[in-house]
């Protein structure tokens, strides 16, 4: 009855047939959904809102529902409620190719209306506070107009409680990185003896046992695309490279360094083959952090932790949160080269960094393993 209703223009008898219908089954969707666009045809907003709650209480996340969802409060100028329900559609929003022209318009709209909607919080609170404080503060307005996604730390084994998130730590063991900043030259004539001397110490940067999940790391599983000179591993020098390198142990040396028994400190020359990528990962354990120093970087290189992404930069150093998804690539045609090393996380003090060693070879001496 209701389609025979609308099939002749008669609003108010399709309204009343769809009403008796949803009465009737309250999970009919396409009722509600039918009743939602007649009431706002008729300039029942409210009405039409009630409407399409209902068919998503029926079918949660629908996206065509949310779109409407979003028009209403649009129409009834809740610019908040129609962003954060665009929002939703939008991330619900099949693939366009999928879509017929008309729906198409509206997500356009929809998408339009929000980045307009997010322009104009950031531009009030601009001008409300003439200057952001802090790099922080300009994080919470970008995260809370999602221009930025969050991420957290997220270690695979150990986490120290009570640190905060921080991707790139800008303020961190400002003499250290200075030293590595003078010594860059060096270190990277250091770096280019060693590779030609000994080339055969060069290891697979991954290398899983035989039998362990592989997953997202199978294509660099023991590959020459992403390799290693280690300097120190697991606290010990390498007894061919490391005694190469004194003026690149000299220049990372100190108490800055991740010193747990059979854990750490970790030095190494890393090499990313051209055309290479290494995937989203994250670190093991947040007691500590990493200090990238780029030697050799060609075009077309770059490293995301969370949601910034920076070029290397030779002969800059950086430190970062490896317990936050990262990634790195090299879309060029030559190696890329930096030195990398732990260091402890700047807010543990010096009783932190003893219970993190004690625990560590507590758990090594049990057999349960460390990093």
């Amino acid at each position: 009855m209701a389609d025979e209703a609308m099939r002749v223009r008669d609003i108010a008898a399709a309204m009343q047939a769809l009403e008796r219908a949803v009465a009737e089954d309250a999970g009919d969707y396409e009722g509600w959904m039918k009743l939602a666009s007649l009431r706002r045809a008729s300039g029942r907003t409210t009405d039409a809102l009630r409407a399409v709650d209902a068919a998503l209480d029926a079918q949660p996340n629908m996206f065509l529902a949310l779109l409407l969802k979003g028009r209403l409060h649009q129409e009834c100028n809740d610019a908040f409620k129609a962003a954060e329900v665009y929002a939703a559609a939008i991330a619900q929003a099949p693939v366009e190719e999928t879509l017929p022209q008309p729906v198409v318009q509206q997500l356009a709209a929809a998408r339009q209306f929000l980045a307009h909607y997010r322009t104009s919080i950031e531009a009030s609170v601009v001008r409300s506070c003439s200057a952001m404080a802090s790099k922080r503060a300009t994080r919470f307005l970008e995260n809370v107009i999602d221009r930025r996604p969050v991420f957290h730390q997220e270690p695979t084994h150990y986490r120290y409680p009570g640190l905060p998130d921080i991707e790139f730590f800008d303020d961190a063991y400002p003499q250290l990185l200075q030293r590595l900043r003078d010594a860059a030259d060096d270190i990277r004539a250091e770096f280019l003896a060693l590779q030609e001397a000994h080339a055969d110490q060069m290891k697979p940067y991954v290398d899983f046992a035989s039998g362990q999940p592989q997953g997202q790391w199978a294509p660099l599983n023991r590959s020459d695309r992403w390799r290693a000179l280690h300097l120190l591993r697991y606290g010990e020098a390498d007894p061919i490279n490391a005694p190469a390198c004194p003026r690149t142990l000299e220049a990372v040396g100190g108490s800055h360094q991740a010193n747990v028994p059979g854990v750490g400190p970790n030095l190494m020359f890393s090499l990313l083959a051209p055309r290479t990528t290494i995937p989203p990962h994250n670190g093991v354990a947040n007691f500590r952090v990493v200090f990238h120093l780029p030697l050799i970087v060609p075009p077309a290189c770059a490293f995301r932790v969370g949601s910034e992404t920076r070029p290397w930069i030779e002969g800059q150093p950086f430190v970062f949160d490896d317990t936050i998804e990262h990634e790195a690539w090299n879309h060029s045609d030559e190696m890329r080269v930096v030195l990398l090393g732990d260091l402890w996380r700047p807010e543990l003090d010096d009783d932190d960094r003893r219970v993190v060693s004690a625990t560590m070879a507590a758990l090594g001496h049990a057999g349960v393993g460390t990093l």
